[in-house]
């Protein structure tokens, strides 16, 4: 007999909630980071909420565009783009000068749709400007609360650019472990990623570069040797032993970027 679970499962609507676990991470914390960078404003509660939302929307639209427009996956895009609009009026009204930010989105999402329409969704070009998009919350949510001649931008795109690589990071890692873990191309590549990046962080850790953060940077430093180390092990410990679980790795990475965005604001 199948399980009620199991039925629960097959039967229930796709697209209402994204199965990417590693995604939470990615879209929550650059766009917090902002947030405790400039310091809470109520502008942030609509914007966060319409970057969420607007999140959902976004992977709802590439699950139907994938499908061919099928009418089955409509509902999850129709609603959650109904309940983002009134949080995205709200922040145009609040911070008209946010607006400002949009073309550099517009070819993010153009090439969204594109790889949804093109069944290449899994693509680098495509996770490469997911990652981007996410990583841009950072100046976003900044900017909703301080102004463009801030003395802290300097360090804002310093954040920016390490959540970015850290993300990114990801991107091959997480290959290595689930579609191309019969290719031991990306399992080096991610190595060599991982550890160069260790390598920067702890030369800007001992010329005194990160001196704001927590232990002057060696939070930071310590964090990325160990991205480094499980970048290398990972994959090798799971030709050994069988593959990893889906959610095992993307709880992995969760807490990873909890550490890195903790090296870096706290």
């Amino acid at each position: 007999m199948t399980s009620p679970a199991r039925t629960k499962r097959r039967t229930r609507s796709p697209g209402w909630v994204p199965d990417q676990h590693g995604a939470w991470a990615m879209i929550t914390i650059p766009a917090l980071s902002g947030v405790v960078l400039a310091g809470w404003e109520w502008v942030h509660l609509p914007l966060l909420l319409f970057w969420w939302v607007g999140y959902f929307a976004f992977q709802a639209g590439a699950l139907w565009l994938k499908s061919r427009r099928r009418p089955r996956y409509l509902p999850p895009l129709r609603t959650y783009a109904l309940i983002a609009a009134p949080f995205g009026l709200a922040v145009l009204l609040l911070r008209p000068q946010l607006a400002l930010w949009a073309p550099l989105f517009a070819p993010l999402i153009a090439i969204a749709v594109w790889a949804a329409m093109a069944r290449r969704e899994r693509g680098l070009l495509n996770d490469t400007a997911t990652v981007l998009a996410a990583a841009l919350m950072v100046p976003v949510t900044f900017s909703a609360a301080a102004p463009l001649d801030d003395a802290r931008w300097p360090w804002v795109l310093v954040v920016t650019g390490i959540e970015f690589a850290y993300f990114w990071g990801t991107i091959p890692h997480v290959k290595a472990l689930i579609r191309e873990r019969d290719n031991p191309a990306y399992h080096w590549f991610s190595a060599i990623y991982h550890n160069v990046g260790a390598a920067i962080v702890v030369g800007a850790a001992a010329l005194g570069s990160l001196t704001t953060t927590p232990l002057g940077g060696w939070f930071l430093a310590v964090t990325w040797v160990g991205l480094g180390v499980r970048a290398a092990w990972m994959p090798a410990h799971q030709h050994q032993t069988g593959p990893m679980r889906p959610i095992v790795i993307g709880m992995t990475e969760v807490v990873f970027s909890l550490l890195v965005a903790f090296g870096l604001l706290a």
